[in-house]
């Protein structure tokens, strides 16, 4: 409903809070039940025969309703919470801009219609009217989308008292969604998707809620489905970490991250950037969406894979991001920031792919970036995730380009699930590690396959680019190992293969960790702080590519510090480059100099590259 501001001064949202917290402590309270029930009937032992076999059975379907009824009762918690501070927020913003305009002369209307006697304040009047609009809309939005959410689990509540209700398939029989559930991880993902799509809303929901933890992450199950029932699997872990003797506290702030509304990309807030309540620059909390997540694990550091923004018709393109080195689960807040602002940049969704565990370090043999291991792993999960992602576009958006933008180690897996047979329509190798970790070279299927790439001048993962495969020996018989990500057909290095196109990574737009607007990217810092700096060139150029405008050709420059000289014919050339990084590395340990790269000077090529068209 849409209220008054005098009914809206009157509401009492604590009650609200006070049932999320029951809904919670009751869905502890039924997991903590069943989970005694099933150790206790484990735990018997010496006891043997067909009662035994009997009794596990019934405990077992008693344990499987009791963890759905947790599941509904969960959900109805986080809505509930949800709901409360998202109408706490609207309320405090239109009251306050409403007692505001009062106390300068206005007149406010029970509707939020502003008004002042003297003609020349008409264009404030319309200002405070505005501002009031906005909030009682977002309070409309907010109680229609929460009101039929907590109306639908009441519902599945009731309808569960006695175990699940069954649910009827596309040929009309009638089925447990539990063996509905057992029946899709045996089918292929095409297969899951013809058998999906015969089941009504309904239906789906009821199979997402029997099997949460089953559906989550199998391919074919369309994103819709995934996303509600991962909403659910985060939820879970949540609980389970927080019941941990020893819980990992950064795990608990991770996942409470993931279940919290974050700003619409569409909309008008920006990341981590609270709105103003009141005053002249006062905004509402407009249009808050949930995360969603089309995977999500907590196996190994943690695993996920997060859509940002929405997949619509009329989209100039969907964006596939892979990140690097240390990326892991817990500390993943920054790459969701990039990827929220990719979606905000280029009109499209966004997908942050974690799905697999990516080296922690950067020097380990075995554990470390230098292993291939970690893309030869991941890589084929990507080609298969592509499938999902082209059956994703086909459905919703017919024709729209999907890019791929591996950064540093993640150019190493993209690279590798081209090798694989990753279809895609654009691929950008961003600071990549190497071209992939396979034999033979890139085997898209798509023969109009556009490739980019861009990497920062001074930037250490140029020394490792340049060296093939099988290593380099150098004057004094010394041998250097090779790259452990260069392809034998295509080498090392994106920047020098046939057929991509380099980019510009170019200048600073904002100032950022010691980094001025107008500088060059350049040094260890350009490696990967760009992906901080949405205003920056190299992000501008990321953009450009997912969403198919143009981006700034590259442009060798010579660049020199106080300690360092990148001349030009430096990049690519890997006993050159291994020279720079060498002497900074000297200048950084035997002088003491904090950062070798600082205030760097243009010495040739200042300008920016041309502008080219991305096909």
């Amino acid at each position: 409903m849409r209220p008054t501001i005098p009914q809206l001064d009157t509401w009492n949202l604590d009650g609200l809070h006070r049932a999320a917290e029951a809904a919670r402590a009751n869905a502890d309270a039924v997991s903590s039940s069943v989970d005694d029930c099933s150790r206790a009937v484990s735990a018997a032992g010496s006891w043997h025969g067909q009662t035994k076999d009997a009794a596990a059975r019934r405990i077992d379907e008693e344990v499987d309703h009791g963890y759905e009824v947790r599941t509904v009762l969960l959900r109805i918690a986080d809505d509930a919470a949800d709901a409360c501070a998202g109408l706490k927020h609207a309320k405090t913003y239109v009251l306050d801009q409403k007692n505001l305009a009062v106390t300068q002369g206005f007149t406010v209307a029970d509707d939020g219609r502003v008004t002042h006697s003297d003609p020349e304040k008409e264009g404030a009047a319309g200002v405070f009217q505005l501002n009031l609009f906005s909030g009682l809309d977002e309070i409309e939005r907010l109680d229609s989308l929460f009101g039929a959410r907590l109306r639908e689990s009441v519902g599945d509540l009731g309808a569960m008292r006695d175990g699940q209700p069954d649910i009827t398939l596309a040929d009309g029989s009638i089925r447990d969604p539990d063996a509905v559930a057992i029946q899709l991880a045996s089918m292929s993902p095409d297969e899951r998707a013809v058998f999906l799509a015969g089941l009504s809303a309904e239906a789906q929901r009821q199979v997402v809620i029997a099997a949460p933890e089953k559906v989550g992450n199998l391919n074919g199950v369309p994103f819709a489905m995934r996303i509600d029932a991962n909403e659910i699997n985060i939820r879970n872990a949540l609980t389970q970490e927080k019941a941990k003797p020893n819980r990992d506290e950064s795990r608990v702030k991770q996942l409470e991250a993931m279940l919290s509304p974050i700003p619409n990309p569409e909309g008008v807030g920006v990341p981590d950037e609270p709105p103003v309540a009141t005053g002249p620059e006062a905004t509402p909390r407009l249009d808050m969406v949930d995360r969603k997540f089309v995977m999500f694990s907590t196996e190994g550091n943690g695993r996920m894979i997060e859509m940002v923004g929405d997949m619509k018709s009329g989209a100039p393109g969907v964006g596939v991001y892979v990140p690097g080195t240390s990326t892991n689960l817990n500390g993943s807040g920054s790459n969701h920031v990039a990827a929220w602002n990719l979606a905000d940049q280029t009109n499209g969704p966004i997908f942050l792919y974690m799905e697999g565990d990516f080296p922690q370090s950067l020097t380990g043999l075995s554990d470390g970036a230098p292993s291939p291991g970690f893309a030869a792993d991941m890589a084929p999960r990507l080609v298969d995730f592509g499938r999902e992602i082209d059956r994703e576009v086909a459905a919703s958006a017919p024709g729209t380009p999907v890019s791929y933008v591996g950064h540093s180690y993640g150019g190493s897996i993209v690279g590798s699930a081209e090798q694989l047979g990753l279809r895609a329509d654009r691929v950008l190798h961003a600071s990549s590690a190497g071209t992939g970790v396979f034999d033979g070279g890139w085997n898209n299927p798509n023969a109009n396959v556009q490739r980019y790439s861009m990497t920062a001048p001074g930037d250490l993962i140029g020394v490792v680019q340049s060296y093939p495969e099988g290593g380099l020996t150098i004057p004094g018989g010394i041998h250097l190992p090779g790259n452990p990500h260069a392809s034998e057909v295509l080498g090392g290095d994106p920047d020098e293969v046939p057929g991509v196109t380099r980019l510009d990574t170019g200048f600073y737009g904002k100032n950022i960790d010691g980094h001025t607007v107008g500088e060059v990217v350049f040094g260890s810092d350009g490696h990967g702080k760009y992906w901080d700096d949405p205003a920056s060139t190299a992000f501008q150029n990321i953009v450009g590519v997912i969403a198919g405008t143009d981006a700034t050709a590259y442009v060798e420059r010579g660049i020199e510090t106080e300690w360092v000289d990148v001349g030009l014919g430096d990049n690519g050339n890997g006993g050159r480059e291994a020279f720079d990084a060498g002497w900074a590395t000297t200048e950084k340990e035997l002088f003491g100099v904090e950062n070798p790269y600082a205030n760097p000077r243009i010495t040739d090529n200042p300008q920016l590259g041309t502008r080219i068209d991305v096909k």
